[in-house]
C-alpha cells in the first residue's frame, strides 16, 4: 500500500492537536512518523469531511474485522465518537496499541471486561467475550484454557488478574486474536522493523529513567539519613526540656527544624573558614 501514490504528489501538513502532542511526548514519536500516519489517514478519510470512519479504519486500513476486541479501543482513548475518528484519535489508537508490551495488551483485555475497575471478571462475561473474539471458532487451546481457569478458580464465578495472567502463560494462543490485532496495527502502519526499533529505544529510555529515579531516591534517603544523624530526638529533648518535650509533642518538629537549620549554618561556616 502506497498512501502517497493514492493521495497524489503533495500532502498537507498534519494537524497537531493535543492528542498528537501527547503521543509524541509520551511515546517519543518523531515528526516523520506522524507524517507517515497522516498520509495513511488522508488516503482513507471521508472526502471533504475531515474524519475517518471507524469501519474504514478496521476494514480497509487494518484489514481486521470488528469484534468485541475492537469496539472498546475508541473508548479507551476517550474518543468523541464510536463511528468516526479525527487524526489525533487515529494517531493515539495506532501508537498506543502498537507500543503496548504483551502484558499491557492483556491488561487492556482485562480492563475491557472489568469496566468498573473492581479487579474481577465474571466467568460468563469472559466466555462470551472469548467466543465473540474467536467468532465462535475457538480452538482446543482456548477450551482447555477456560477449563484451566475453572480449576484454579475458588468457585465464586469470577476471575482476578493473576488468574487471567496465569491462563495466558499456560495457554498463550487462547488470546491470539488480541495479539493479532496489534500485529495488524504494526504491519499496516510503520511496519514491524520500524516499530521494533522504536520500542527498543523506548525500553532503553525507560530503563535509563528508572535508573535515574532509583539514584534520586537513594540520594534522598541518604540526605534523610544524614539529617537524622545531625538532629536526633535526644538533641530535641535537650533543646525543649522534659516538660515541653512530653507535654507539647506537636512542637517537636518545629524544634527539630530549627536545630537542623543551625546545623546547616554551622556546616556552611565551617566550609567558609576551611576555604580561606
Amino acid at each position: 500500500f502506497n498512501p502517497e501514490a493514492a493521495m497524489g504528489t503533495v500532502l498537507s501538513t498534519p494537524p497537531i492537536d493535543y492528542r498528537v502532542k501527547r503521543v509524541m511526548t509520551r511515546f517519543q514519536m518523531p515528526m516523520s512518523a506522524i507524517e507517515k500516519l497522516w498520509s495513511i489517514y488522508c488516503a482513507h478519510e471521508t472526502p471533504g469531511q475531515g474524519y475517518l470512519l471507524t469501519e474504514e479504519f478496521f476494514n480497509n486500513i487494518l484489514c481486521y474485522e470488528q469484534r468485541s476486541l475492537t469496539d472498546p479501543m475508541v473508548k479507551l482513548i476517550d474518543s468523541k465518537s464510536d463511528v468516526s475518528m479525527t487524526f489525533g484519535e487515529f494517531v493515539e489508537i495506532v501508537v498506543t496499541f502498537a507500543c503496548f508490551e504483551k502484558r499491557e495488551l492483556l491488561k487492556y483485555l482485562f480492563h475491557v471486561l472489568d469496566p468498573h475497575q473492581i479487579g474481577l471478571i465474571e466467568r460468563t462475561e469472559l466466555k462470551h467475550f472469548v467466543n465473540n473474539m474467536w467468532r465462535g471458532e475457538a480452538t482446543k487451546n482456548v477450551t482447555e484454557g477456560l477449563h484451566y481457569l475453572d480449576r484454579i478458580n475458588d468457585g465464586d464465578g469470577q476471575y482476578n488478574w493473576k488468574q487471567i495472567e496465569s491462563m495466558d502463560a499456560h495457554y498463550p494462543s487462547a488470546f491470539y486474536p488480541l495479539y493479532h490485532l496489534q500485529i495488524c496495527i504494526i504491519d499496516k502502519t510503520m511496519g514491524r522493523y520500524w516499530w521494533e526499533e522504536h520500542k527498543n529505544k523506548l525500553y532503553d529510555k525507560r530503563k535509563e529513567y528508572t535508573r535515574d529515579e532509583e539514584k534520586r531516591l537513594r540520594l534522598k534517603e541518604e540526605e534523610e539519613r544524614k539529617e537524622k544523624e545531625v538532629v536526633n530526638e535526644e538533641m530535641v529533648l535537650r533543646r525543649m526540656g522534659y516538660v515541653r518535650y512530653y507535654c507539647m509533642p506537636w512542637m517537636r518538629h518545629v524544634y527539630k527544624a530549627r536545630l537542623l537549620r543551625i546545623a546547616v549554618m554551622e556546616e556552611e561556616l565551617d566550609q567558609a573558614y576551611a576555604s580561606k
